[in-house]
């Protein structure tokens, strides 16, 4: 799966649009750490780095194609 970012940093509406997931989901993966934390930028702004969020995608897609147990996380 190839994803072009065009910003070095991810709203979460972005990224609940990108993986199709909700909002809840994106805190509860933070939680069980399975999703990187986000950055803080104010006191009500939140982003992810476009840079972590694709090592994290790489290492799904590698874990998945070894066979891995985490397919779904």
């Amino acid at each position: 799966m190839m994803i072009v970012f065009d910003s070095p940093y991810q709203t979460r509406q972005q990224i609940e649009k990108l993986f199709q997931i909700s909002r809840p989901t994106i805190y509860r993966w933070i939680k069980e750490g399975k999703f990187p934390v986000q950055i803080r930028i104010g006191p009500n702004m939140v982003r992810w780095k476009t840079s972590h969020l694709e090592t994290w995608m790489a290492d799904k897609e590698s874990t998945n194609l070894k066979g891995g147990s985490n397919a779904q996380s």
